[in-house]
């Protein structure tokens, strides 16, 4: 409830802010038209300035807005006072408006940046929060690289603890890139489905298939000694399988570079460590 409120009244104090810039332009619009042509160079003067400060603090450069909305201000009282006293020139009523206008607009500006500010940290924090907490990718199904790793970890130290055997195996799409630039979005995304699910039918109930990356690359902890046929297993799978069917009968080759390496207690329950070694493979891997 206290958050509701805290939201609520940030974005109460965001419109205050902005209603009252768009009052301060419209006022400013008002007297210009009403004025005549004597002054309408004055007053177009006095609204570059004011957009000149907008922008400053859209920006993010409150400093300079202030700067800016000074010397505007600074510089018409001057120039009034002096054609008031060089030149006898009376001062309009209009005038001792200005300033009130540049500066409603600079806080009103101020406080719609200042509060959008704050609700874009509450956004981005949200967004780091939730990419935090999520494991899964929606497209394959699959746990995520977090998720690999959190798990890699316990298993390593259960394989050290127990003796159990266990390794890590790593699949990526040859020439992912170039995929990337022949296929559509969607025909990339079926590709990268229709290659998950394919892997998932190949391996053992007891291991595990990861999604690492948004190019089609996966991971497997595989809970034995023969990471060999598992792999030959998977390309066989691979080679006689469509796994884009919808190309209308055009036939697309779809290579595979898969490495693994078998878990070894000098590792102990180093998970990066033990990714790491393993795309090390990917260098000799042909």
């Amino acid at each position: 409830m206290d958050q509701d409120t805290s939201s609520s009244r940030i974005f109460l104090y965001q419109d205050l802010g902005i209603f009252l810039f768009v009052v301060a332009l419209i006022a400013a619009a008002l007297i210009t038209a009403l004025s005549g042509n004597t002054l309408l160079y004055q007053h177009v003067a006095l609204i570059m300035g004011i957009a000149v400060a907008s922008l400053l603090l859209g920006l993010r450069a409150r400093v300079g807005g202030i700067v800016v909305c000074g010397i505007t201000i600074i510089v018409f009282a001057v120039y009034k006072l002096y054609s008031r006293f060089a030149h006898n020139t009376p001062i309009e009523w209009t005038a001792y408006l200005w300033p009130f206008l540049i500066i409603t607009a600079l806080l009103g500006m101020t406080a719609f940046v200042s509060y959008f500010t704050q609700i874009e940290g509450v956004n981005s924090l949200l967004n780091v929060r939730l990419d935090q907490l999520t494991v899964m990718d929606p497209l394959t199904g699959l746990e995520n690289n977090r998720s690999m790793v959190s798990s890699l970890a316990r298993y390593m130290a259960l394989s050290e603890r127990k003796g159990t055997e266990m390794g890590l195996m790593l699949v990526r799409l040859r020439y992912a890139e170039e995929l990337k630039k022949v296929l559509t979005g969607s025909q990339f995304n079926e590709l990268r489905h229709n290659l998950a699910v394919t892997v998932q039918d190949v391996i053992r109930m007891e291991d595990r298939v990861f999604s690492t990356d948004d190019s089609g690359s996966l991971g497997i902890i595989y809970f034995s000694t023969g990471a060999s046929f598992l792999k030959g297993r998977i390309l066989t799978a691979v080679n006689n399988k469509n796994l884009l069917p919808d190309l209308n009968e055009q036939l697309l080759t779809v290579d595979l570079s898969i490495v693994y390496k078998q878990y070894d207690k000098e590792l102990g329950k180093d998970a990066m460590r033990f990714i790491s070694d393993v795309e090390k493979e990917f260098a000799y891997e042909v």
